[in-house]
Formats: C-alpha cells, sequence, structure tokens
C-alpha cells in the first residue's frame, strides 16, 4: 500500500494509490470528516463515555454495557455488552448530523474491526440519521449490518424506512475485517477487505437523500453473554460542495 495525494472539486484528499476510492483524510472549505484511529478519546470526569459521541446502552443483565479504549497495537476501541439478550451499545457523533447525500457530494466511509461471536452479535456501522434505536429502529441510512444468528454482512440503503440490502460478506470469529463504501456522486460502491463487492446507483427509491447523517457505531449481544466487539479505526470523509 503507498498513498498519493489528488484533487476532488479543489479540495485536497490523501488516497490509496491503488485503490483510489479509500480516503483516508482530506483538506479544503468543503470537507467534512471525522477520523478515529482510538488511540487516544476525551472521556467524561464522572461517566468515563467519550465527550465527542452520544452514547445508547441497553443493560438489562448482569455488568455494564461500555465502549473503552483497549490496548492494541495501532489503538483500538472495545465495545461490551452487559450479559443479557440484546444488550448492547451504539454512539454516534454529538450534535453533528454532517453527512449528506442530497446531491452529488463524494463520501467515502471505512470501519476496520473483528467480533469475538460474529453469529450472536448485532452489529452496525455506518452514515444514520441520529436515533437511540439505530438496530432495529433506525429510518434513514446507509450502512453495514450484521444480525445474530448468522454472520452475513448487508450492505444497506435506507430511506423512510424502508431499505435496499444486499450481502456482501461472511464474518468469522475473532478475525478483523475492513467494511467501506464510497460515493462517487451518482453511484455507492461497498467494498470488503479492499475488494468491490456491491454497486447501487443513487436512483435507486431507498437511497437516504432527504436526511442529514451522521457516523453511527452500534452493537447487541444475540445472547446472555457479555460479547464484544472491537473496532481499530473508522473513517468518514465527503466533499460537501
Amino acid at each position: 500500500m503507498t498513498i498519493e495525494t489528488s484533487n476532488i472539486k479543489n479540495n485536497l484528499v490523501i488516497r490509496d494509490s491503488k485503490k483510489t476510492w479509500r480516503l483516508y483524510d482530506a483538506y479544503g472549505p468543503n470537507v467534512a470528516k471525522h477520523i478515529e484511529d482510538f488511540v487516544a478519546l476525551n472521556v467524561d470526569d464522572t461517566t468515563g463515555d467519550p465527550t465527542a459521541y452520544t452514547i445508547t446502552v441497553v443493560e438489562v443483565g448482569a455488568g455494564n454495557s461500555t465502549i473503552a479504549l483497549t490496548s492494541t497495537a495501532g489503538g483500538a476501541a472495545i465495545m461490551t455488552a452487559a450479559a443479557n439478550e440484546n444488550d448492547g451499545v451504539q454512539i454516534q457523533l454529538a450534535n453533528s448530523e454532517a453527512f449528506s447525500f442530497a446531491a452529488s457530494y463524494p463520501c467515502y466511509f471505512g470501519v476496520s474491526f473483528q467480533a469475538a461471536d460474529v453469529d450472536q452479535t448485532d452489529i452496525l456501522f455506518g452514515l444514520c440519521i441520529t436515533d437511540t434505536t439505530l438496530i432495529g429502529g433506525m429510518t434513514d441510512g446507509m450502512y453495514f449490518r450484521s444480525a445474530d444468528e448468522a454472520a452475513t454482512v448487508q450492505f444497506v440503503l435506507e430511506k423512510d424506512s424502508v431499505e435496499t440490502s444486499t450481502s456482501v460478506a461472511t464474518l468469522a470469529d475473532a478475525t478483523n475485517v475492513d467494511l467501506e463504501f464510497y460515493y462517487d456522486g451518482a453511484t455507492v460502491t461497498a467494498y470488503v477487505n479492499g475488494v468491490e463487492a456491491a454497486s447501487v446507483a443513487d436512483t435507486d427509491t431507498n437511497f437516504p437523500d432527504d436526511e442529514l447523517l451522521t457516523l453511527s457505531l452500534a452493537m447487541l449481544t444475540g445472547e446472555a453473554v457479555a460479547n464484544t466487539v472491537t473496532v481499530n479505526w473508522i473513517r468518514a470523509i465527503q466533499i460537501i460542495a
């Protein structure tokens, strides 16, 4: 892997020289971005919760549902569910619905993660409307989802609670996977571990173009076990112009 600089609508982008849809950073007057490598997090002195995010927890069972840094080369955060089925944690950027598919705004989203028990964990990562029940209750978003009792990853476009979904991968326990999508202004393409897995035009009925969205992560355990999801990094970069 090597990197290069390029230009998107008069904004400087840093991208992969071979997989040119993979953006690492961007600079300019029309850039909206959030890049998180989980090397450090600002947290509330009392709760310990990351202050940049709105956090929703479900913890009916024993223990607590949390997200916290974990000691890993390169940085990572571990999301841990309390020990009752459908316990879990979700985080969204606080007060920051900054991403839009209302026009031909190029957009990159990527996440690298692993789940301890993939067929007993609900997982969702992507750009979504602000909501306290992302898994099962959200109305609008562009995201990757894996449901418990299966290890299949779906790439989902959802608008007004109606979705278009495409199966793009099968997860394995405790194995890192990179999930990414890139919208070029006409078509959004999903990638799994750097390989194209799906492509959907923005003329799709369920293309989420009528709501502002924010960076979103969520997990729930599918059994009475404190299952975990470890996130290595997450990036959302859009050129709003």
